[in-house]
């Protein structure tokens, strides 16, 4: 697991906890002044950021802070029976919301990590068609040569005419090199700044 990875989830945590317990706070005194409007609102975000931040988790973390609220409305609240009702209102609004955004998060989280994984099988298809070009360039060189070579039996004529061909094939196979070094280039720059390639 990346060092990265261990740091942020670790981050997360705490923040996530932080707010949590400021909001329990908040809703602790606003029950105890009797507030009931505005601190249900404040829920929201621990729920959102979990929801967020650990989406295979979001649901069960909204389902146990939804319950703290309700736990602390009934400890710390007024009892009428609208008061009550807005509340499980509020409860049920939070497992609502909290399900949601875990399921979109987990989603968006699958779909990103099917892109890296394309990504990186292109990359490595490309650096496989790299080194076949690589190889096929070299072995088309020396059969080359041998032509060259063998052209002496062949009358001056068709002596010219064979080596402008192969000239004319040397200087596609120096294209396809110079190309080739462009390429190179390209997939340092790639292996350097976007991992790719794992060489």
């Amino acid at each position: 697991m990346p060092q990265t990875f261990i740091h942020e989830t670790i981050l997360w945590t705490y923040l996530i906890i932080a707010v949590t317990l400021a909001v329990i706070l908040t809703a602790v005194f606003s029950l105890s002044h009797g507030i009931n409007n505005i601190f249900p609102y404040f829920f929201l975000v621990p729920v959102l950021l979990t929801a967020y931040a650990f989406p295979h988790r979001g649901i069960l973390v909204t389902i146990t802070l939804a319950w703290v609220y309700i736990v602390l409305v009934y400890v710390f609240g007024t009892f009428s029976a609208g008061i009550i009702a807005l509340h499980t209102a509020w409860f049920f609004i939070f497992v609502s919301v909290g399900i949601v955004i875990s399921y979109f998060a987990e989603t968006s989280r699958i779909r990103k990590n099917q892109v890296e994984q394309l990504k990186k099988e292109a990359f490595r298809q490309i650096e496989s068609n790299m080194e076949q070009l690589l190889t096929l360039n070299d072995q088309l060189r020396n059969p080359l040569q041998a032509i060259l070579l063998d052209t002496s039996m062949t009358d001056e004529k068709t002596n010219a005419l064979i080596s402008d061909q192969v000239k004319i094939i040397e200087k596609i196979l120096d294209t396809l090199d110079e190309k080739y070094e462009e390429s190179e280039k390209v997939r340092k720059f790639l292996r350097k700044y976007y991992s790719f390639g794992g060489r």
